[in-house]
C-alpha cells in the first residue's frame, strides 16, 4: 500500500507541481433536497428512500434513477451515502447529482465522508448542530485533483473499505462462535446433577 501512495506522491508532483485547485461543492454537482416526509415509507416498497437515519428505507416510486450522494441534513447531520439507481428522498436528505466531468463520484464520496461534519461543526454556533443550510453545504470547498489521482486514491480507499467489511464479517462469525463455546461450557460447569441417596 505504501508504494501506492508513493504513486500518488509522485502524480500529485506531476501533475500538479503547483498544489491542488478547490472549488466550492455547488459548482460540481446539483443539490437538492427530497421532498417527503419521513413517515412516507412503506415497509417492503420497491426502491431505497434515503432518510437522515444510518438505516435506509423502502418505498414504492422514486423521483431519481441515477448516482447520487445523499448527505443527512439533520438528525445524524453530515452523513454521506453513495447509491446508484432508483431511489427517492427524504425533505432534509441533500440529493447531489449531475456531477461535474473532472470529478469522480466515489473520490467525492470519501472527500465529503472525510470532512463534511468537521466543516459543519466549525460553522455552527451551538455545540451540536441539529441540521444543515442548503448556502451551507454549496460553499463546502472541495479539492479537485486530477482524475488520474481522483482513481487512484479511490482504488485505495475502496480496498480498505473491502478489508473493513471483510474483518467486521470475520469477527462477527468469531464473536458469535465464542459465545457459543461459552454457552457450551456455562451450561456444562454450572450444571449439577442432584444428589439422591
Amino acid at each position: 500500500m505504501a508504494k501506492k501512495i508513493n504513486a500518488i506522491e509522485k502524480l500529485i508532483a506531476e501533475l500538479c507541481p503547483k498544489g491542488v485547485e478547490f472549488k466550492a461543492l455547488g459548482e460540481l454537482c446539483k443539490i437538492e433536497t427530497g421532498k417527503l416526509n419521513a413517515n412516507a415509507a412503506v415497509e417492503n416498497g420497491k426502491y431505497l428512500f434515503f432518510t437522515t437515519a444510518k438505516a435506509v428505507s423502502r418505498i414504492d416510486k422514486y423521483r431519481w434513477d441515477s448516482e447520487a450522494l445523499l448527505v443527512a441534513g439533520n438528525a445524524n447531520v453530515g452523513e454521506v451515502k453513495h447509491y446508484i439507481g432508483k431511489f427517492e428522498a427524504y425533505q432534509r436528505t441533500y440529493v447531489l447529482t449531475e456531477f461535474n466531468n473532472n470529478i469522480n463520484v466515489r473520490f467525492l464520496y470519501f472527500v465529503l465522508n472525510n470532512n463534511l461534519k468537521q466543516y459543519l461543526e466549525s460553522r455552527s454556533n451551538s455545540a451540536a448542530m441539529t441540521y444543515i443550510v442548503l448556502s451551507t453545504i454549496q460553499e463546502f470547498p472541495c479539492p479537485i485533483p486530477p482524475l488520474a489521482i481522483q482513481q487512484e486514491i479511490v482504488k485505495i480507499l475502496d480496498t480498505f473499505t473491502t478489508l473493513e467489511v471483510e474483518l467486521e464479517a470475520e469477527l462477527e462469525a468469531e464473536l458469535e462462535a465464542r459465545k457459543k463455546q461459552y454457552e457450551y461450557y456455562r451450561d456444562k460447569l454450572l450444571t449439577f446433577e442432584e444428589i439422591h441417596e
